[in-house]
């Protein structure tokens, strides 16, 4: 049955809606509809190329391809769907025009809908009116993997079990061992899509100016109950400083990105705040978020992230079911949780996508107000293996995507059940083996251009420099003697990776 409500009675719209019945069935008013996995009040679009919007003679929204008038069908449709604002999608201008076009960023725009329709009902009929568009879909909402619990004890045996608690001695991420290679990485920016972070005193003024995606403003305050600075601590938390806890990476940079309000958001939101760090120097993204549906506007966003190096660590999910995104994608590297006895963390989403676990389970760490909590989710999981590939990356700065996946999961302590499997993945992450492997790849001073291999790429740049050294500041003079010769040389050819 089609809609009574005043602005859906033309009989234009009654007329293409018998025409997509058959798929879609009629669109219906908003109460119908489920308002907790999408946003009713807008639809994200791309358009084919060649196409911008524009505005009816006497007044109304459509599209138009260049050269071509107005389409006046389009826009009756989206009058009659109370369309009242076409607007670019992106909140911000992406920096790498290169990437972005290769993606089709630019073609994305947000289309507003009227109050009373199911928004999914009303992207396919946009998609069927018209064939100008490319896709037409709904913006999906979610929120933060995490279950907040209360306080039950203050030693992180995510850490170094010992069997507190009444946990099994050794169920952990084997960071003091960790430790003993590295603590920190001062030079790494992580940022944290999540609620905002509280400038704890753990935290020290490490904290970068951010962005608040959803009102679109520079305020970053911890807006979901301190979920966002929970996670920055278990990653980023000062160690060895007689207060309160450790994190993995003592010392990196935090770049905060709220892409919720409070605690749930739009998938645009997570997109547009992905791709904002990105371009804000982000060296690497902490994703402790669920989402059900993964749209093409948040995967384009994944991509784009992943064409630009920067690596992505993202929560399965705590749903006891099918990992949610952006964790499902191949680009992130999605962790799973576990409790203090090596085993699945009940909640845990599950598949084929999970890479690792961490400790998940009633993990303390830091709250907002100076304060300290113990909470659970994948989202805790999560920014361990975020602050153990910050300390990958301080041992091997030019590690890649690809490769801190391989050594994450080659370095893996394997948990029930046995092998690979849907639940654990490759199982718990092991920092001390993960940061010792990475510093055993690093091809050191000789990988010139910076992409892991030294070949003869490289080697053309250390010849061209062969000689007396002007200044004494060649790049190629290892051994600061101020000359580039056969002895630096021999170290070009000691860590000779490519032909």
């Amino acid at each position: 049955m089609m809609p009574t409500r005043p602005h859906s009675s033309s009989g234009l719209l009654r007329l293409l809606a018998i025409g997509v019945v058959s798929c879609c069935g009629a669109l219906d008013p908003q109460a119908e509809a489920d308002d907790d996995l999408y946003s009713q009040d807008h639809l994200m679009v791309r358009v084919k190329r060649g196409v911008s919007p524009a505005n009816l003679d006497g007044g109304g929204l459509t599209f138009r391809r260049d050269g071509a008038p107005p389409e006046a069908s389009l826009g009756q449709m989206m009058k009659a769907l109370g369309a009242n604002r076409i607007e670019p999608a992106a909140s911000h201008t992406v920096a790498h025009k290169e990437f972005a076009a290769r993606l089709s960023m630019d073609r994305w725009y947000r289309v507003s809908l009227a109050p009373g329709f199911d928004a999914l009902r009303a992207a396919d009929l946009l998609k069927a009116t018209w064939d100008g568009f490319e896709i037409c879909e709904v913006d999906p909402i979610g929120g933060l993997a995490d279950i907040p619990n209360d306080p039950s004890f203050a030693i992180q045996y995510p850490l170094r079990n010992t069997g507190q608690s009444g946990g099994t001695v050794g169920a952990d991420i084997r960071a003091v061992a960790a430790w003993s290679i590295s603590t920190s990485n001062p030079t790494l920016t992580i940022a944290f899509l999540d609620s905002g972070v509280f400038p704890h005193i753990e935290l020290d003024s490490r904290i970068l100016p951010g962005r608040n995606i959803p009102l679109d403003s520079s305020d970053t305050t911890d807006v979901c109950g301190g979920h966002g600075t929970h996670v920055a601590g278990i990653a980023t938390a000062r160690g060895a400083n007689g207060v309160g806890i450790a994190g993995v990476c003592w010392d990196a940079l935090i770049l905060p990105v709220v892409v919720v309000n409070p605690c749930t958001g739009l998938e645009s939101y997570v997109a547009d705040g992905l791709t904002w760090a990105v371009d804000h120097g982000a060296d690497l993204v902490n994703m402790s978020l669920q989402y059900s549906l993964g749209s093409v506007y948040l995967e384009t966003a994944v991509q784009y992230a992943d064409l630009a190096g920067v690596p992505m660590i993202a929560a399965t999910g705590n749903s006891n079911a099918a990992v949610s995104f952006p964790a499902r994608w191949p680009q992130t590297i999605a962790v799973a949780a576990s409790d203090r006895f090596d085993q699945r963390w009940s909640l845990s989403n599950f598949g084929p996508e999970v890479e690792v676990t961490a400790p998940g389970d009633s993990v303390y760490s830091l709250n907002t107000g100076n304060l300290y909590a113990t909470r659970s989710g994948t989202s805790i999981a999560t920014t361990h293996v975020t602050g153990v590939v910050a300390l990958m990356r301080s041992v091997y700065p030019g590690i890649r995507s690809a490769s801190i996946r391989t050594v994450l999961m080659q370095t893996a302590r394997d948990i029930s059940p046995q092998g690979f499997d849907n639940y654990t993945g490759a199982g718990v992450v092991n920092a001390a083996a993960a940061v010792a492997l990475a510093q055993s790849l690093d091809p050191g001073p000789a990988d010139f251009n910076g992409d892991g291999f030294v070949d003869g790429v490289d080697l053309a740049a250390f010849l061209s420099q062969w000689g007396a050294c002007a200044a004494c500041d060649c790049t190629g003079d290892f051994n600061d003697d101020c000359v580039v010769d056969g002895v630096d040389m021999a170290l070009v050819l000691s860590s000779w990776s490519g032909a």
